[in-house]
């Protein structure tokens, strides 16, 4: 039962603290599972983000689900990913409630506060998945960056991701064994 209690304390101030969808919540997933509770290696967080991005449903939902499953099991799951969403779903709510109160001025405002804190949690989430790739090498550093530019300058890889992927998962088999 602990171990689902520190579940629910964990993902609860991830939810707390996350704006900006679920790439901008990876750091603090980060933080919480592999510096502050040691439950996986960064490696292992790594294949977690891998598993979240090709499994359906938002990314930190599905992290959260697998890392409480890996934890506790199904009730570590359920507690993780109901921890997650309960308090962005409250204050969602309670924001709603304020700007129907609000001038359409005021909630522009109010919105344009929030980019600043939205670009900040996304550049983090480039950072980890930056550094593990440096640590493989040249080639994978290499592709990490062919990859934000072809996502960047490519309107082929815009409207088709997935052969992007088909083509990065192929060159990885291959040449960085």
């Amino acid at each position: 039962m602990t171990k689902i209690l520190e579940l629910v304390w964990a993902f609860l101030q991830v939810g707390i603290t996350a704006f900006g969808g679920g790439l901008s919540t990876l750091p603090l997933i980060e933080y919480q599972l592999v510096i502050k509770n040691g439950w996986m290696t960064g490696d292992g967080f790594n294949q977690l983000v891998a598993i979240s991005q090709v499994t359906p449903g938002p990314i930190a939902i599905n992290a959260a689900t697998f890392a409480g499953y890996q934890q506790a099991g199904f009730w570590g799951s359920l507690a993780a990913t109901l921890a997650l969403v309960s308090a962005p779903v409250a204050a969602l709510c309670v924001i709603l409630a304020m700007l129907k109160r609000v001038s359409p001025d005021g909630s522009k405002r109010f919105k344009a506060m929030l980019r600043p804190v939205v670009a900040g949690l996304l550049t983090l989430s480039v950072v980890s998945p930056f550094m593990a790739t440096l640590e493989n090498g040249w080639k994978a550093a290499a592709l990490f960056c062919a990859g934000v530019l072809l996502i960047k300058y490519c309107k082929f890889v815009k409207d088709y991701p997935s052969v992007m992927l088909l083509c990065f998962g192929v060159f990885g088999a291959v040449f960085l064994q």
